[in-house]
């Protein structure tokens, strides 16, 4: 790497087969002040989504949010097309219970008991800049329960 970088990272805690799953993109040395904006708009973006994650919405009003948000801080064109996807008992080193994919349409209704992984996910490859925030959420009868213990701040080494 270099004195100035950029390191984005996803990985899990795992207990028997169940994986909570999380991603950060960390600068190096110096954060570009772009990283800085891309994160407001990733934690935007991830706030945005959990107040959607709730029983009774359809998945698909999730990737809706982010995509609203994303495209309101003006990234419509650094994000992607789905933003998270179902957890359950898998084998690693694979956590991804799919389907459903986070994704516009998807007409999967949320239901007490699921476990999703919410990732934001931003890339600018012209400014070869990247900002990612993931998390991993149990929906509630309530809502939804955040289940990583981490800060959200944005952490630059």
């Amino acid at each position: 790497m270099d004195k100035q970088d950029q390191l984005s990272i996803e990985w899990a805690g795992t207990y028997k087969r169940y994986h909570s799953a999380m991603f950060r993109t960390i600068p190096i040395g110096k954060a570009n002040k772009e990283h800085f904006k891309m994160y407001d708009a990733c934690l935007d973006a991830l706030t945005g989504c959990e107040k959607k994650l709730i029983p009774g919405n359809k998945v698909g009003e999730i990737f809706d949010v982010h995509a609203e948000i994303f495209d309101d801080h003006g990234y419509k064109d650094s994000r992607m097309n789905a933003c998270g996807y179902s957890l359950g008992s898998t084998f690693s080193p694979n956590w991804m219970d799919v389907p459903p994919m986070i994704f516009t349409g998807n007409p999967l209704i949320i239901k007490t008991g699921m476990v999703f992984f919410m990732h934001m996910i931003l890339m600018d490859s012209e400014a070869q800049l990247a900002m990612n925030l993931g998390e991993t959420y149990l929906v509630t009868k309530d809502g939804n329960e955040r289940l990583g213990k981490q800060k959200l701040d944005l952490v630059v080494l």
